[in-house]
C-alpha cells in the first residue's frame, strides 16, 4: 500500500509540475486542440479544450509585485497513454528567487487576505514556486480570493528565509475570475461541488 501511495504522489507531483510548465506556453498562444484566452482586468485567463471539444484545462494568472505571479490551475493531464488522465487543481505563487524543493509534506507558508489574520498552509515548493497541493484547500483559497482586495504570501526558501509577495486585486475582476474558474474546473473535473 505504501508503494502505491508513493507512486500516486510521484504521479500527482509530476502532473502538477508539468501543468505549471505548460501554463506559460498556453498563455502566449492558443494550441491546435483549442484554447481560448481572455482578460478579466489584470487577470489572464485561458480555457483549453481537448480534441473532442471537452474542457481540459483552465489557467488564471495575475501579476504581483516584483515580477511575482499568482496562478490558478485546474486540469486533466495525460501523463501516459495507457493510464487515465490525472486530474488536479492547484494555486501557486511564482517568483524570481530560487526557493529549492520541499519534501512531499511541503513547507509552512503564511498568507493573508486584506491584511487580516494570517493563515498557514503546507505548500509544496519546486525551484521558484510554491503551490497548494490539496484540492479542498485550493477551493477554499479561491473562495477567499473571490472576496479579497489584496493577498500577501510569504514564501520561504530552502534555508527558511522568507520573502513577502503582494498581489493587489480588483474585487470585481477577481470575483468574475473565481466564479468562471470554479465553473470551468467543475466541468473539467466533472464534479458536483456547491
Amino acid at each position: 500500500m505504501l508503494k502505491k501511495l508513493s507512486s500516486y504522489n510521484r504521479s500527482r507531483t509530476s502532473a502538477l509540475t508539468a501543468g505549471l510548465a505548460s501554463i506559460a506556453a498556453l498563455l502566449v498562444a492558443p494550441n491546435e486542440a483549442g484554447a481560448v484566452a481572455n482578460r478579466f482586468g489584470s487577470w489572464d485567463y485561458v480555457l483549453r479544450h481537448d480534441a473532442e471539444g471537452q474542457p481540459q484545462a483552465v489557467f488564471a494568472r495575475l501579476y504581483g509585485d516584483g515580477g511575482s505571479l499568482l496562478w490558478l490551475t485546474c486540469q486533466r493531464q495525460v501523463l501516459d497513454g495507457e493510464l487515465p488522465p490525472v486530474p488536479f487543481i492547484t494555486a501557486a505563487v511564482l517568483q524570481k528567487q530560487y526557493l529549492g524543493r520541499s519534501d512531499s509534506r511541503g513547507r509552512s507558508t503564511v498568507y493573508w487576505f486584506d491584511g487580516g489574520s494570517p493563515e498557514v498552509g503546507h505548500w509544496i515548493y519546486r525551484d521558484r514556486h510554491g503551490q497548494i497541493p490539496d484540492p479542498e484547500q485550493v477551493h477554499a483559497f479561491v473562495d477567499r480570493l473571490a472576496q479579497a482586495q489584496s493577498l500577501t504570501v510569504e514564501l520561504s526558501n530552502y534555508r527558511y528565509e522568507t520573502r513577502k509577495l503582494e498581489f493587489h486585486l480588483n474585487a470585481g475582476d477577481t470575483r468574475n475570475v473565481a466564479d468562471r474558474f470554479r465553473q470551468d474546473c467543475q466541468d473539467i473535473l466533472r464534479e458536483n461541488r456547491t
